[in-house]
This record gives C-alpha cells, sequence and structure tokens, in this order.
C-alpha cells in the first residue's frame, strides 16, 4: 500500500488551493491577447490593451492642451534660404507700407535696387484657425549678404524693434510639432482599432 495523501508514481496530490491557482492561471492565459502572449513567451511586461489606451488617450489630450493649434503639412516643407521673418502679435497690425519703410530704413533702396523681391504677410491664426498666435511677415531677398545685414539689424516698424529670423527655422519647428502631434494620433487610432489614415 501507498503512503497516505500520494499516488504510486504520480508524485504528492495537489492542495484544493494549488488547483484553485493552476485554475485562475488558466484562464488568465486564456484572455491573454497573441501579443500579450508573445509579449509574455519573450520575458517582457504586458500592458493590457485597456491601460495602453488610455495612456495613449492620455497622451494626446496632453498634447492638445499644450499645443492646440498646430500648423498641418501634406508634405516636408521645402528649403527656402533667402527667406526671413518678422513674427508680430496679432494687436500690432502693421501695413506692407509700414514694413516697407522699416526696411527701407535699413536698406535704402531695398525694393528697387532687387536686394528686397517681396514682402508678404501670412495671418498664423488663420491658417492655424486660433487666435492670439503670433502672424508672420515673409520677407524674401536676393542674396545672402542682404540676408545676413537683416538678421543682424531686425526691423523697427513704428519704432517698434523686432528681430528677424530664418523662415526657413520657424517651419521647421512647426514641421516638428505636425510629426509629433501625427504620430500620437496614429497611436490612439491603432489602440481604438481603426484604420490610421492621413489628419484632414
Amino acid at each position: 500500500m501507498g503512503v497516505l495523501g500520494r499516488r504510486r508514481g504520480c508524485g504528492p496530490v495537489p492542495t484544493r488551493r494549488e488547483r484553485k491557482l493552476r485554475l485562475k492561471g488558466a484562464l488568465l492565459m486564456d484572455l491573454e491577447t497573441p501579443e500579450e502572449m508573445q509579449a509574455r513567451s519573450l520575458g517582457r511586461p504586458i500592458k493590457s490593451s485597456k491601460q495602453y489606451l488610455r495612456q495613449v488617450i492620455a497622451e494626446y489630450e496632453a498634447l492638445d492642451r499644450e499645443l492646440p493649434c498646430i500648423r498641418k503639412f501634406p508634405t516636408p516643407p521645402a528649403a527656402q534660404p533667402l527667406c526671413l521673418c518678422m513674427e508680430t502679435l496679432p494687436e500690432e497690425d502693421f501695413t506692407h507700407l509700414e514694413v516697407l519703410q522699416a526696411l527701407e530704413a535699413q536698406l535704402p533702396g531695398a525694393m528697387e535696387s532687387g536686394r528686397v523681391s517681396s514682402i508678404r504677410f501670412e495671418n498664423m491664426n488663420v491658417i492655424c484657425g486660433t487666435a492670439g498666435r503670433r502672424n508672420r511677415w515673409l520677407i524674401a531677398v536676393t542674396d545672402f549678404q542682404t540676408r545676413s545685414r537683416l538678421l543682424r539689424s531686425g526691423l523697427s516698424p513704428r519704432g517698434l524693434a523686432h528681430q528677424i529670423v530664418r523662415h526657413d527655422d520657424l517651419l521647421l519647428g512647426d514641421y516638428r510639432l505636425h510629426l509629433r502631434r501625427s504620430l500620437v494620433r496614429r497611436r490612439m487610432l491603432q489602440a481604438l482599432g481603426a484604420e490610421p489614415n492621413e489628419e484632414a
């Protein structure tokens, strides 16, 4: 006769607690997704789909609060090395004539001599559908010497000093924000099971 509580050749009989734990483990394994099972087999930490979804949505909402109005780009912006920019507050409603006069103060005969080819106003609040954002005056020059001079001097329409910066630098910053938001949006759609598409 074998020893009480043992089966011959089968090892000790599992207790009721051990049987419950084994059953619970089997049920948890059945509820795992293929991705979670793969992560478990590779020894990676497992994060439930609901927890991941909450994290992605929270990240998207935080980005919306931090940067509510981001300029969208259908394609990467092309380089414009001879385009300069003067950013102005919305309440600084300068006219083209005032900006031209400020240019003439730094570069007499700027337009007539051909050193400045165009002056264009860009309403960033209309482009981004927001309010209170700085607008941009784009100044196209024809040579790097003129560009360097304006970058150093800046402009002072109505006697108000404004820095001149390279438009490419501003566009690159805008484009990076666009890519950042697009990435978070794509992750959120994938977590929701939707098909990612181009942002309108």
